[in-house]
């Protein structure tokens, strides 16, 4: 009989909530090879296999960097792991036992609350598994749609099953047991389980900030604060007008500036052109403002004088960087607009609503994939990516681009990135394009949504590698049908290769 047990891996979570697990068939006499990235109580390992990761209470001690192999054995009515030791399997059957890895829970990318925290939205209910595994204080729990270090101020054990309610906190991630959640042992006159459960998502218990919800803004979110942002730039302002009071030192450029940085770019103009409004939409997206300032600074500092605080906000660099940049702008443009009172009688409430949702959108968004990039991975190897909303003039549909930063080579050369293009289109439907670079050869897939799609581009792609023949060596295009790969677009993560993490930490 040809048993097998299937492991759902889960890798991500997609915009709905729903996580997008990746199937994996063990069979009996399969060896598994896995290296030791973390340690806790000498024998719960941090596991990384070739695809995932897994928390292991291993039989005998670990230490990290250690490599180990672990094989699928079969039993009477299932299979189980077993640690090959480095001096061979024994032949004993009672010394092979003794080696069965009884504790086994695969894990996301990420196994942090803090990374799932859009899906925390008040109200909503989980299901919370105790795996028994810790780290730095933190529990790994499984709540079914991903699992997360957490801080649990309540006695828990492994394999109790609670039912946990999402409450507004300013701390982050509070849930208190819902009525009917007391379940697997747990006592119901236990006082600590008569209040809140506060669960932390961050290193040494600290509080989690609260990132909110973080859909991006689309294209039709940026036409209607460029609209209103022309309305507030040419309207005369009056105590009794809209704007209740006058604008603050620093508002009208940023508005204008806002303005300037949320023009479509024209895609059928000259590509040079179309280049380097593209990099201008990256560079400039907020995303990596401080790193900006940063950098800036620290070249200002290195010259012959130290400056002061305000010389240094007076340099012409400083100034580019702080007028361009779309964070400083919004964050100008939310500041005014959450002074404005939108009860006072005559406002143009609809106006100041819209706009301060949009605003908020924008800034949660941009904190979010910053938070995203600044916390400290399971994986060292991973990649870094950051999403930008592109505006293009002859569509008004959504066009995102993503850039994946991967890590420098051994001989410190810097490579470039990948990138991948989601585009809505009138007769193709939405595309994605993945582009990435080896030497001088270019790869481009395309993923579209049906076979007709799919022909269409096929009829054509010979003309990409003719208009960039004097650009790449070689250029390969293929064409493959993935509604999948389109949906997960937002989540999607490339497998991690040799390189250096972009750091956003000052």
């Amino acid at each position: 009989m040809d048993i097998r047990c299937t492991l759902n891996l889960p890798q991500r979570i997609n915009e709905s909530g729903r996580a997008a697990t990746v199937p994996l068939a063990l069979r009996a006499g399969d060896v598994l090879s896995a290296s030791v990235l973390d340690v806790e109580k000498g024998n719960d390992a941090l596991l990384s296999f070739d695809g995932f990761k897994a928390y292991a209470r291993m039989p005998l001690p670990m230490v990290a960097g250690q490599d180990v192999q672990i094989r699928v054995d079969p039993t009477a009515d299932r299979l189980r792991m077993v640690m090959i030791p480095e001096s061979g399997m024994p032949t004993n059957a009672e010394d092979v036992d003794r080696l069965e890895i009884r504790w086994f829970e695969p894990v996301s990318d990420t196994p942090s609350l803090f990374a799932h925290s859009r899906f925390l939205l008040p109200g909503r209910s989980f299901q919370a598994r105790i795996t028994g595994f810790e780290k730095n204080g933190r529990t790994l729990v499984d709540f079914g749609q991903f699992k997360a270090l957490a801080k649990i101020d309540v006695p828990v054990s492994r394999g109790q099953t609670i039912t946990l309610k999402v409450v507004n906190s300013e701390h982050g991630g509070t849930f208190t047991v819902a009525p009917d959640g007391r379940s697997s042992g747990i006592n119901p006159a236990a006082p600590s389980m008569a209040g809140l459960v506060s669960v932390r998502g961050e290193e040494g218990g600290a509080p989690a900030k609260t990132v909110g919800p973080t859909a991006p803004p689309t294209v039709a979110d940026a036409a209607v604060v460029r609209e209103q942002i022309q309305y507030l730039r040419h309207r005369a302002v009056q105590p009794e007008k809209a704007v209740s009071v006058p604008f603050p030192s620093g508002l009208k450029a940023a508005l204008t500036h806002l303005d300037q940085a949320l023009q479509p770019a024209n895609a059928t103009g000259n590509p040079t052109t179309l280049a380097a409004r593209v990099r201008e939409f990256v560079e400039n997206s907020g995303l990596y403002f401080e790193k900006r300032l940063e950098s800036v600074i620290r070249g200002l500092q290195d010259g012959p004088a130290s400056r002061t605080t305000g010389e240094l906000a007076a340099q012409p660099a400083i100034r580019d960087v702080m007028l361009k940049d779309l964070k400083p702008n919004l964050l100008i443009l939310k500041q005014f607009l959450d002074l404005q009172p939108m009860d006072t009688p005559g406002a143009d409430r609809h106006l100041l609503e819209t706009l301060k949702q949009v605003v908020q959108r924008a800034v949660t968004n941009i904190e979010h994939q910053q938070t995203m990039a600044t916390e400290k991975p399971v994986d060292p190897d991973l990649f870094q990516a950051f999403s930008h909303l592109l505006f293009l003039s002859d569509t008004p549909r959504n066009a995102r681009l993503k850039v994946f930063y991967a890590k420098k080579a051994r001989d410190d050369a810097q490579k470039p990135p990948r990138v991948a293009l989601l585009l809505e289109m009138d007769t193709l439907g939405t595309v994605r394009s993945d582009l990435w670079m080896v030497g001088k050869d270019l790869n481009i897939t395309f993923f579209v949504q049906d076979t007709g799609a799919k022909t269409a581009i096929e009829t054509g792609c010979h003309c990409i590698g003719q208009k960039l023949d004097n650009i790449f060596h070689t250029v390969a295009v293929r064409v493959v049908v993935n509604k999948k790969k389109i949906d997960e677009f937002e989540d999607d993560d490339p497998a991690p290769c040799d390189g250096r993490l972009v750091d956003l930490n000052i």
